[in-house]
């Protein structure tokens, strides 16, 4: 999921004005503050299924499990995203079920490591 994403950074950086503008953007926006980065990163995820978002919805996955969010918060987020979007939503909230999955595959991985 996330090697796409791996191989064009570089790309992204020397050749997008606009990326580093945008990561500096990402980092005020998401980082913690008067809101926990958590909620910060479940509400992205509710705004990417919303949006349709494929490769936001795994990255806002990942953060917000990173983060510290559960299973059961992001299933909610998914069900606030579904309130907002309606059937499209639903649709896309698959995204991140499979990103959740992959993500706790990755860690379990990782842990026997």
């Amino acid at each position: 999921m996330r090697k796409d994403r791996r191989e064009l950074h570089p790309v992204y950086q020397k050749k997008l004005k606009t990326y580093k503008s945008f990561l500096e953007l990402e980092k005020i926006a998401c980082g913690e503050g008067i809101l926990q980065k958590k909620i910060k990163e479940l509400m992205a995820l509710a705004i990417s299924i919303v949006t349709k978002c494929e490769p936001c919805i795994e990255w806002h996955v990942q953060q917000a499990l990173l983060a510290g969010a559960t299973d059961e918060e992001i299933f909610e987020t998914i069900d606030v995203a579904v309130e907002m979007g309606g059937g499209p939503a639903h649709a896309y909230s698959r995204n991140a079920l499979r990103a959740l999955e992959y993500h706790k595959q990755k860690r379990k991985i990782s842990d026997k490591k």
